[in-house]
């Protein structure tokens, strides 16, 4: 803490306080007693009379610091980012059964992704699952464990009813278009290719653009990829693979629709590099660093009045009534 004065140009004032020395006099002592003066051993009402200048400039001393308004000043800097809004749109359609990580993509996806929200201390993160139609796990929400929890509770479908890549960028954009974060972004995983929907994925990236938000896709799967056997029923969508057919990855879709937003690729063929892809991207989407510093001042006024007004009671009780001095 610093000794700071919030007036000091009452400071100016300062030698006023020695005036009592220049304009002083030789004066006599009245004391109440007819025994004969003795300099050798002065009466302790002398020696009280001699600290009568002292006090008077101690007390003007106070009135001009008083004035000059004495307060003890502490600063402390405060670091602060502001929070980012983020959607994760996980792909859990059938193939994320596959088994060529252990003990299955979805596993593998859903632990990683859960891992990610509970680092992100200051961010607003909402989850979209989503294979032939997209649906909302979680809004937005500063609530890192119960998202945790919830990701980590989220299981492949069982049918093969499609990737709707597209779908699920525009259900995320539904949670962000309107949120005033200084970054908001998209993260999309997913291990097929756009095969259904309503909305073709190129046409949601030029919305999530037009909106300024960034999408980070992670292709995920191994390089020789893996059989994958679902459940089948009703129309199957164009494109569609069937039971048993490994499913690829459409890299070249999914690295458009990240250029296309200001964001990234990222290949993920395991457990491990698809938690170096999230610690990246966490990297990433961090927004500015802000400090700010907290000044706090603790005012002395309050303590030096009653010490004034302590020695302006003595001086008067003192030297004006006890102690008179006659000229």
């Amino acid at each position: 803490m610093t000794l700071v004065f919030t007036q000091p140009a009452a400071l100016l004032l300062l030698p006023l306080a020695l005036l009592p020395w220049f304009f002083r006099r030789r004066t006599a002592l009245t004391v109440p007693s007819l025994r004969p003066w003795r300099p050798d051993s002065p009466d302790w009402r002398c020696r009280l009379a001699r600290l009568h200048l002292p006090l008077t400039t101690l007390i003007l001393l106070g009135v001009i610091l008083l004035l000059a308004g004495p307060v003890l000043r502490s600063r402390e800097s405060i670091h602060e980012r502001e929070g980012v809004d983020l959607v994760l749109a996980l792909d859990i359609s059938a193939s994320m059964r596959a088994a060529d990580m252990k003990p299955n993509r979805m596993a593998v996806a859903r632990a990683a992704a859960a891992d990610f929200v509970r680092r992100r201390a200051r961010d607003r993160i909402g989850v979209i699952l989503f294979a032939g139609t997209p649906w909302l796990l979680s809004p937005p929400t500063t609530d890192r464990e119960h998202l945790a929890a919830l990701l980590e509770s989220v299981t492949a479908e069982s049918r093969g009813t499609g990737t709707a890549l597209g779908d699920a960028i525009g259900a995320a954009l539904s949670r962000l278009k309107d949120s005033t974060a200084r970054s908001r972004a998209i993260i999309l995983l997913t291990d097929g290719r756009g095969n259904n929907g309503r909305m073709d994925a190129e046409t949601a990236a030029r919305a999530a653009a037009a909106l300024q938000v960034r999408i980070y896709t992670i292709g995920f799967g191994t390089e020789q990829g893996a059989m994958v056997r679902f459940q089948t029923g009703g129309n199957m969508p164009p494109g569609h693979p069937v039971s048993g057919q490994r499913v690829s990855l459409d890299e070249a879709t999914l690295r458009q629709l990240a250029e296309s937003t200001g964001g990234r690729f990222f290949r993920a063929t395991d457990a491990d590099s698809l938690q170096q892809v999230y610690r990246r991207i966490d990297q990433l989407e961090t927004s500015p660093l802000e400090v700010r510093t907290r000044t706090t001042d603790r005012p002395l006024a309050d303590g030096l009045r009653p010490l004034l007004a302590a020695l302006l009671v003595a001086e008067l009780l003192l030297f004006r009534l006890w102690l008179r001095r006659w000229a």
